[in-house]
C-alpha cells in the first residue's frame, strides 16, 4: 500500500466521519426549532409543586386553603425557554 493509497483511505474516512456529525449536528437543529416552536404555542405547564391544583387544605380546618407559592394559585408555570411573558 503506497502513500497515496493510504491517504485516500484516511481522506474518505474523515469525509464520512464528517457527514455524520454533519447529521447529528442538523438534527439537533431541527429538534431545536421543534422545540422552540412548542414553547411558543403552549408557553405553560402543569406547576411540578401543586401538579396543577393550586390549593393547598388544612388538615384540621378543611375549608381554609393556602395558595400555591411557586405559581401563585394559577396551576401552571411557564416551561424553559419561554421567557418571562
Amino acid at each position: 500500500m503506497t502513500a497515496s493509497t493510504s491517504g485516500s483511505i484516511l481522506g474518505q474516512a474523515a469525509a464520512a466521519g464528517s457527514s455524520g456529525w454533519l447529521t447529528i449536528v442538523i438534527l439537533l437543529f431541527i429538534a431545536g426549532g421543534g422545540y422552540g416552536l412548542s414553547v411558543l404555542l403552549h408557553p405553560y405547564k402543569h406547576c411540578p409543586t401543586c401538579k396543577g391544583s393550586p390549593r393547598s387544605y388544612g388538615a384540621i380546618y378543611t375549608k381554609s386553603f393556602r395558595l400555591c407559592s411557586r405559581c401563585g394559585g394559577s396551576g401552571r408555570v411557564r416551561r424553559f425557554g419561554a421567557g418571562e411573558g
